[in-house]
């Protein structure tokens, strides 16, 4: 699964211009979150008139047909394998998709009884795109989104056995406007490089938000 991403001080508007192809985004620069966890609200893209726009969005998805919020807590991630099954999922796929770019995510490897987390980014060192879903609950006064993830790759496999569906820059356009048949190949393991790295369990912590949480432990 995914459970936590962040957003370093190096990811800037312009950043977000290049990668997304934003429309309208102020000059100032987004406040850095070293420990994005559910219930947070982050700028996430979506395509309004065939163009890219940022909406805050709150992590977790609230279906639209739910009458209260109890389900987004189990709802911060989507299985690739399932979205045409499931009916919180499926109905989105055709116009609710959307991108969320961090600088990298959090996994925690299980070692017997104890569990020890790691900071996964691009080996590239690029912002990461990842592939999710967005709904508006006419009850809830938040947009809420999900992260698709996939079966992890076998590189990776020794982490975690789920990774979130990581996108190309190149595949952001097909994957906000295509349609669903075009864009469902991009919700596959990652088949690019990835840095993972030892960091320190402090990030467990969600009052803990500060830059040291992604410096690689010295081991």
């Amino acid at each position: 699964m995914c459970g936590r991403k962040y957003a370093s001080e190096e990811l800037t508007w312009a950043e977000y211009r290049e990668m997304l192809d934003i429309t309208g985004i102020p000059n100032s620069n987004l406040e850095p979150n070293y420990n994005i966890a559910p219930t947070h609200i982050m700028p996430v893209c979506v395509a309004r008139s065939g163009k890219h726009y940022l909406e805050p969005m709150q992590w977790g998805l609230i279906p639209t047909w739910a009458k209260d919020t109890t389900r987004s807590y189990s709802m911060i991630n989507a299985r690739s394998e399932t979205l045409t099954e499931k009916p919180s999922f499926k109905n989105l796929l055709k116009s609710c998709r959307c991108a969320v770019l961090v600088s990298g995510f959090y996994e925690w490897k299980r070692n017997g009884k104890t569990k020890q987390a790691h900071r996964i980014q691009r080996a590239d060192g690029r912002p990461m795109i990842l592939a999710g879903l967005w709904a508006d609950n006419p009850v809830f006064e938040s947009i809420t989104y999900s992260i698709i993830t996939t079966a992890a790759t076998p590189a990776f496999e020794p982490i975690h056995n789920r990774l979130p569906a990581i996108l190309e820059r190149d595949q952001v356009a097909t994957w906000l406007h295509g349609n669903w048949s075009d864009a469902a190949h991009m919700a596959t393991p990652y088949s690019g490089k990835l840095d993972v790295r030892q960091v320190s369990n402090d990030v467990g912590n969600v009052r803990n938000n500060h830059a040291e949480l992604i410096a690689p432990l010295d081991i």
